[in-house]
C-alpha cells in the first residue's frame, strides 16, 4: 500500500512555536514507523502574523534542513524505499494579494497544494468557519488560474462551500481536501458533505482523512474505528485508497 499524508504542522511547529524537531508529530523515525511514502509539509501562516510571507520563508529553510528526501518531481507511481517530502501553502495570506509571491516561492520550492484559506478571510476567499456562501474573490480566481498554469493543486480543506464550488467549476488540476471527514459522520463545518465528496471524485481530486479527534467524533473520544469508517464512506462513494 501507497501511504501518503497530505498535511502535517511540522513545519509551523520549529518555526513559530520553536519545538526541537525531535518532538514534532511527525519526525523521519515516525514516518519510517508508519510506512509512509510521501508527507506534504504544510507552510502555514496567519494573517494575525505581523509578515505571513517572513514566516513562510522561513519555514521554506526549515523544509530544506530537514533530515528527509525532498521530492521535487513527479509524485512516484510506487512507494519510494525511503520517506519523501512535498510542501503545501496552508492559507495565502503569505502572497499578500500578488500572483508575482506565488511565483517566487513556486519557483524556489515548487509547491503542491495551496489551501486557499486558513480559518479566517483573506484576499483568496472565506473560510467555513465564517459562512457557506461567499464566492471565491477577484484575486481567488487570478491565482486559480496561475496555480493552473503551473500544476499546483487547490486544497479546499478550510475552505466555505460557495468557494470550494468555485474551484470544482473553475480549477483544471483536480482539487485536494487534504484533511477533511464525511461531514455525515462527523457534522462539523470543516469536514465534507455528500455532495462536495462526489464532486471531487468526480474530478479525479484527492482527500486526506482528518485525523485530529474533533474531526472524526464530536461528542465522544475517536478511537481508530472512526478513521477507518470515513476511509470506508468514501471508497464506498467511488474513491480509492492508496
Amino acid at each position: 500500500m501507497f501511504v501518503a499524508d497530505a498535511h502535517c504542522d511540522t513545519l509551523y511547529q520549529l518555526t513559530i512555536e520553536n519545538l526541537p524537531a525531535e518532538e514534532c508529530a511527525v519526525t523521519l523515525q515516525r514516518l519510517e514507523m508508519g510506512g509512509v511514502g510521501v508527507q506534504t509539509f504544510a507552510m502555514y501562516t496567519s494573517m494575525k502574523r505581523p509578515d505571513p510571507w517572513a514566516d513562510a520563508q522561513n519555514m521554506k529553510e526549515a523544509y530544506k534542513r530537514l533530515p528527509i528526501c525532498h521530492l521535487d518531481s513527479a509524485l512516484p507511481e510506487t512507494p519510494p524505499s525511503l520517506p519523501c517530502g512535498v510542501l503545501s501553502a496552508e492559507g495565502g495570506e503569505m502572497f499578500k494579494g500578488s500572483v508575482k509571491l506565488f511565483r517566487a516561492l513556486d519557483d524556489d520550492v515548487h509547491l503542491r497544494l495551496i489551501a486557499l484559506t486558513w480559518n479566517y478571510e483573506n484576499e483568496i476567499g472565506t473560510p467555513a468557519r465564517l459562512n457557506d456562501d461567499a464566492p471565491l474573490k477577484p484575486f481567488g480566481h487570478e491565482l486559480l488560474r496561475e496555480m493552473d498554469a503551473r500544476g499546483v493543486a487547490a486544497d479546499v480543506s478550510h475552505l466555505n462551500i460557495g468557494g470550494f464550488w468555485d474551484v470544482i467549476e473553475h480549477a483544471a488540476v483536480p482539487p485536494v481536501a487534504s484533511h477533511s471527514n464525511p461531514r455525515w459522520l462527523c457534522d462539523v463545518k470543516r469536514n465534507l458533505n455528500r455532495d462536495q465528496v462526489r464532486a471531487l471524485i468526480d474530478r479525479n481530486g484527492y482527500i486526506g482523512v482528518n485525523f485530529y479527534a474533533g474531526f472524526l467524533a464530536a461528542d465522544r473520544p475517536a478511537t481508530i474505528e472512526d478513521v477507518v469508517n470515513c476511509i470506508d464512506e468514501i471508497c464506498q462513494m467511488g474513491g480509492a485508497g492508496i
